[in-house]
């Protein structure tokens, strides 16, 4: 009895400490905010990545806006995740893709394993992208890319801020 008691113990504690804990060496992260707007309309469910500018750390971080085009960027390490990013330089990408309605075939379609495609689902996935041509651009490809973004966003211990407006760079 003692015995199961001291299990039970040993798995609540690991679950109360284990997850919450940065992995050893990992840096402490600071609040993050992203900000996307177009004119005065704010954006939801834009994708925010930021890529370090520091060739020896080759994390990506990430986040999506809310209703009100706000992101909190957070750190996402194996079973270790928090609101904010260590402290550094940062290019900033940005996507928003078009929904499309699928059907669950196409759907499976689409998402087949890249090691089995089948002639079906790259036909599948050449129309999918055939649709969201037909759309308008949402986010200009200058900053959808990490190679054209001039968005760049320095993390200093207070953490940091980036306001987009997306009219700026049509």
């Amino acid at each position: 009895m003692t015995r199961c008691i001291l299990i039970l113990a040993g798995c609540l504690a690991s679950l109360s400490f284990g997850c919450s804990d940065a992995p050893k060496g990992f840096p402490k992260v600071v609040p993050c905010k992203v900000i996307v707007m177009q004119g005065t309309k704010p954006l939801h469910e834009v994708d925010v990545t930021l890529l370090p500018s520091s060739p020896r750390n080759s994390t990506m971080f990430f986040g999506k806006t809310d209703p009100s085009g706000n992101c909190q960027v957070a750190t996402t390490f194996a079973n270790y995740r928090k609101n904010g990013v260590p402290e550094g330089t940062y290019k900033v990408v940005l996507d928003k893709r078009p929904e499309l309605e699928l059907t669950q075939t196409e759907e499976h379609a689409c998402c087949a394993d890249a090691h089995s495609m089948s002639r079906d689902s790259l036909k599948w996935q050449a129309e999918i992208q055939k649709q969201r041509k037909k759309y308008p651009k949402i986010i200009p490809d200058v900053l959808t890319q990490s190679s054209s973004t001039p968005l760049t966003l320095d993390v200093s211990r207070n953490g940091a801020t980036l306001a987009v407006n997306l009219d700026e760079y049509k």
